[in-house]
């Protein structure tokens, strides 16, 4: 099979979402147009989120807070934090989780 043939044969990704490439173009825009809609609306989250943490850790607002989580294996333990801090970190998380990931790769 020449090489051509094989990189009309990729596969459509978005998020970690794989389509087919034979699904209808119009199929694949509008899912696209919603995983850019989910990120845009997930990075306006945690921007507003990272914003309210520097205002609560530059304002002094004080606290204490303990958090341990486990995510995917990973563990994050926070103690005696404050309350800034933990908006910050959640403001991170929601960045990095909804950031919008578009590329094609070849079909299995």
């Amino acid at each position: 099979m020449p090489e051509d043939d094989k990189k009309e044969q990729g596969t459509f990704v978005v998020n970690q979402s794989h389509i087919d490439p034979s699904t209808d173009s119009r199929t694949q825009l509008t899912l696209a147009k919603y995983e850019l809609i989910y990120a845009i609306i997930g990075q306006v989250l945690g921007l507003v989120c990272i914003v309210g943490g520097l205002g609560l850790f530059l304002n002094g607002i004080v606290g204490s807070t303990n958090w341990t989580t486990k995510i995917f294996g990973a563990e994050s333990t926070m103690t005696d934090a404050a309350p800034g801090a933990i908006l910050f970190v959640v403001g991170l998380f929601l960045v990095w989780v909804t950031r919008y990931k578009f590329s094609h790769k070849k079909a299995n």
